[in-house]
């Protein structure tokens, strides 16, 4: 199973759309984090122009409000064995 981990990618300059579709997406996967190489352009969100900036920091707040959801899913898993996504 493919999960979304490294949000913006790891190579490349996602534009700022394509950027929070990541986010939007990633913010519902078990492991979350944005990442990028060196060689590419910074992504935080803070550096992104309205209307991005604003939606980005709306779904990470979201992704923290989830939080206690993922930890229990994640002991369910590790006590019974059922995967953390079903």
């Amino acid at each position: 199973m493919y999960l979304i981990a490294d949000v913006g990618g790891f190579f490349g300059n996602p534009d700022a759309e394509m950027l929070v579709r990541w986010y939007q997406v990633g913010a519902f996967a078990p492991f979350f984090r944005a990442h990028a190489h060196l060689d590419t352009k910074r992504r935080e969100p803070f550096l992104l122009e309205q209307p991005y900036k604003g939606i980005v920091r709306d779904i990470l707040r979201l992704r923290y409000r989830l939080l206690p959801v993922w930890y229990t899913a994640f002991r369910e898993s590790t006590v019974t064995g059922v995967p953390v996504l079903r």
